[in-house]
């Protein structure tokens, strides 16, 4: 009892550490989903501005300096009383310095409030690439503000005269990119919190419906085949959970036949074991019994063995159909097979005093085992002398209609009321309890035909009036080999179940 107590605590503890496991990696999914879409968020739109603000500036630094470029271009000789004229009619620019040198990269014209270069020779990689007839331009977003650059040649008839230098240090810009960062963090911050606690929630919800369907299965495991598990919705859980229900529903329903099942078949065997038992002890315990009562007795003990022969054999066919345990089948002429069970009833006609009235095609041939065809037709036949009234009818009709071929057995004996025809192929099953067991019947015939029919494809249909009779049609499909002429081999010539 204890080691049970200890398996189902390490069970439990074993499935809350599943569940939280499975909680934890759901959340940790979710926010590294999260945690990447909000790195693309806070980089791509900063990374997008930038270059939107980089393109512009390089289009606007380029066109200041060409159009300063362009009105230096008039002067000859760019010399710094010139080109201060010029400048101070063009202004600054807005640029935050303005450089210009000669031919030489001698600065001519520096706009510096401290520190100006005029005078001196522009040691700059910028203004050797513009004497060099190559324009240039730079810009860098650095400690809160953009610093741009541009050189462009100064062309005098054909030849370079000088060049002009613009430097921008631009922190409105930069003001702008810093508080789309700011909000870009901030709106991400926000997001972060949210979809964290959500998350979390999220991932308790399934690991909560996870926990209910790994509960459900271990119960029934335990055997609460009762057991469903409910669950909203239309995800995959919910499919797995309706899954699961129904599976469960089919193990109740096997569980509850197959319960049923050995009740009955635990009953049957126990009545001609408790009749031979007691018939024996009667023998037994009686000295002066006389021979005539003996040799009764044993017949009677034989009887009952041979019902119990025949209960075991019908058991151990129904276990045969259930394990799907099934000899292959091969063309087979149903009138053969038919016309051997008449012929090994014909002695339980005549003790009934029934009339048995074949009218069969010679070409029915169907793809079937011969047992197991066999078994249909003795069951049935068996039936309609059994349940039938003393100088009654059965007329067995075999033929072929429109690709099927068609066996019906009818009797004109007791009948079988409305209700019960729904029943009467359930294993155990009895309409008249007390004629069945005078009768030797067990219940099991009408289950093994309609299970042995499914092998072969076939069908069954039951009619049945009260004091008129019972009508049984057998339907099969017609064989489609193309070897339909050889019939199957001759039955075994045992005794049958």
């Amino acid at each position: 009892m204890a080691k049970k107590g200890k398996h189902t605590a390490r069970a439990k503890r074993k499935r809350q550490t599943f569940s939280g496991r499975y909680q934890r990696k759901t959340a940790l999914s979710y926010i590294a989903i999260i945690i990447l879409m909000l790195a693309l968020l806070n980089s791509y739109p900063v990374m997008e501005f930038q270059h939107l603000i980089y393109t512009s500036k390089e289009a606007e630094l380029n066109t200041r300096a060409g159009y300063i470029a362009s009105s230096l271009a008039t002067l000859e000789v760019l010399v710094p009383r010139d080109v201060e004229q010029i400048m101070k009619i063009l202004g600054n620019q807005n640029m935050s310095r303005i450089v210009v040198t000669d031919a030489d990269g001698l600065v001519v014209f520096d706009n510096a409030v401290s520190d100006p270069m005029l005078g001196k020779y522009a040691m700059l990689p910028e203004v050797f690439r513009a004497l060099t007839s190559n324009d240039f331009f730079a810009s860098q977003y650095a400690e809160g503000a953009f610093e741009s650059r541009a050189t462009v040649p100064v062309v005098n008839r054909g030849q370079i005269s000088g060049a002009v230098y613009l430097y921008e240090y631009d922190s409105d810009q930069a003001l702008i990119l810093k508080s789309l960062q700011n909000n870009l963090a901030s709106i991400s911050a926000i997001i972060a919190v949210v979809v964290a606690v959500l998350s979390v929630i999220v991932s308790f919800a399934l690991s909560r419906r996870l926990r209910d369907l790994l509960r459900g299965i271990r119960l029934v495991r335990e055997g609460e085949y009762s057991h469903r598990v409910p669950m909203r919705g239309r995800d995959e859980l919910a499919s797995l959970a309706d899954e699961f229900n129904e599976l469960t529903g089919r193990l109740q329903k096997t569980e509850a036949t197959r319960r049923r099942f050995v009740a009955d078949a635990s009953h049957e065997l126990k009545t001609p074991l408790s009749a031979i038992r007691l018939l024996t002890d009667s023998i037994l315990q009686n000295p002066s019994i006389e021979t005539d009562k003996i040799r009764e007795f044993v017949a009677d003990i034989g009887d009952e063995s041979d019902r119990l022969s025949r209960l075991t054999g019908k058991l151990l066919a129904l276990t045969r159909l259930d394990a799907e345990f099934f000899d292959p089948v091969r063309v087979v002429n149903v009138k053969t097979v038919v016309s051997l069970a008449i012929r090994r009833l014909a002695a339980l006609s005549d003790h009934y005093s029934i009339e048995l009235k074949p009218s069969m095609a010679d070409d029915a041939l169907i793809d079937a085992n011969a047992d197991g065809l066999y078994q249909i037709v003795f069951n049935l036949v068996e039936n309609a002398i059994k349940y039938n009234k003393t100088g009654g009818q059965v007329r067995i009709l075999l033929f072929k209609r429109e690709g099927t071929v068609k066996l019906i057995v009818e009797d004109n004996g007791v009948g079988i009321p409305e209700e019960e025809l729904p029943r009467v192929f359930e294993r155990f099953y009895r309409v008249d309890k007390t004629r069945s067991r005078e009768a030797g019947g067990a219940g099991l015939g009408l289950s093994i035909v309609r299970d042995t029919l499914s092998k072969y494809g076939g069908d069954i249909r039951l009619d049945s009036t009260m004091g008129k009779g019972t009508r049984v049609t057998v339907t099969f499909p017609v064989t489609k080999r193309k070897d339909a002429e050889s019939e199957g081999k001759p039955l075994h010539e045992g005794k049958p179940l």
